[in-house]
């Protein structure tokens, strides 16, 4: 049987917000998933729904430093009775994963505490689990869904297109923005999509904000109001790079080589010896994956990242990625000798890697308010 086709997660989103307004709350919810915008945009409409129903809010994290042995104590008191100020509780648990693993192959008592709540014949109110890594298999997962609650998965919106149609205005970070837009009063084309995409990168909360920005713009051109602040990982500018997208790559590049790049530790990186050392293995990565794909077609894997970078490779002859390579190495060999190596040898090689590069899109025309 073939697999069903799955929905982006905004439809998820609009899904659980549909089903939450017209109510009631259902005994339990986990969200779940990477993107942390759609999770705490679920939890705002289901506390709203619980304001609405008169449940008394107690809210927990188990990221937070305090979070101990007191910390999960008072979580599963929560759990365990009735509320003090109204008959039902609405217990909202961000970051849950540590209170839900297994210890020596027993449930945790968190675990063993929500599944209590869950199966309660009391009306005892709503438990809400927000965690990245909690898994549609886990025990808790499973019994609220049977019980007719909802585990929504909210994975990150994919920022390049599909690679049965390259064409950028169709990823799912450019689809969404087109579908968002409205909901704030706002009108975008494509094309305006794409180039607030290619600004402000993967952060939904920092789109929504541009978004802002562009509704109370008065009309005024897209690029004068929109902040370019995508492009400062070294591997996202290799990947525009290797597409040759120029106005992406150059833009990365550049807040690349001004801001920095914020390593695991908190450190920025400004050297721009430390940048060009990170970027050049990326590039030598991408480019010697496109020419063994040109050579070796189907030696693959078959993710969205290796099927984004399949399509890619398709787009120009073996020699031309064979070129790439050479003048990467070209520079790798300078820098090991010495020599400098800036912004501006990779904004020529950006340059001359795009000249033969599929074409671009159209300038991105004035937001029109609603």
């Amino acid at each position: 049987m073939a697999k069903a086709k799955e929905d982006p997660p905004w439809i998820e989103l609009a899904r659980l917000e549909g089903a939450v307004k017209a109510g009631p709350l259902a005994r339990a919810y986990a969200l779940r998933g990477e993107e942390r915008y759609f999770r705490e945009r679920a939890i705002a409409a289901l506390r709203a729904r619980a304001e609405l129903e008169g449940h008394e809010l107690c809210s927990h994290d188990g990221a937070m430093k305090e979070s101990g042995d007191s910390a999960l104590a008072r979580l599963v008191d929560d759990l365990s009775g009735g509320g003090l100020f109204a008959p039902r509780r609405f217990v909202l648990v961000r970051n849950a994963g540590d209170w839900l693993k297994k210890s020596d192959g027993e449930d945790s008592p968190f675990t063993r505490a929500a599944l209590r709540f869950v199966a309660s014949a009391e009306d005892v109110g709503t438990l809400v689990v927000s965690e990245s890594s909690l898994r549609v298999d886990h025990a808790f997962v499973k019994a609220l869904v049977a019980r007719g609650g909802a585990a929504p998965a909210f994975r990150k919106l994919w920022e390049t297109p599909p690679a049965w149609r390259p064409d950028p205005l169709g990823s799912e970070l450019v689809q969404w923005i087109l579908v968002r837009a409205p909901e704030l009063g706002l009108r975008l084309t494509g094309e305006q999509a794409l180039y607030l995409a290619a600004a402000t990168g993967n952060d939904l909360s920092a789109l929504d904000d541009q978004l802002e920005t562009l509704k109370g713009g008065g009309g005024r051109d897209l690029k004068t109001l929109v902040a370019w602040t995508t492009g400062g990982s070294p591997w996202t500018v290799a990947d525009h790079l290797l597409g040759g997208d120029l106005p992406r790559a150059l833009a990365g590049l550049e807040v690349l080589f001004r801001g920095g790049f914020q390593e695991k530790s908190g450190k920025r990186l400004l050297e721009p010896a430390g940048l060009a050392a990170m970027l050049l293995p990326a590039l030598a990565r991408g480019a010697s994956a496109a020419l063994a794909e040109r050579t070796n077609p189907g030696s693959g894997g078959n993710s969205p990242g290796e099927k984004a970078a399949r399509a890619r490779a398709e787009l120009r002859p073996p020699g031309d990625w064979q070129r790439l390579l050479e003048e990467v190495a070209g520079l790798e060999r300078r820098m090991k000798s010495g020599g400098e190596i800036g912004l501006d040898h990779f904004a020529r090689l950006a340059l001359a890697w795009s000249r033969s590069g599929p074409p671009r899109a159209k300038a991105a025309p004035k937001a029109v308010r609603r």
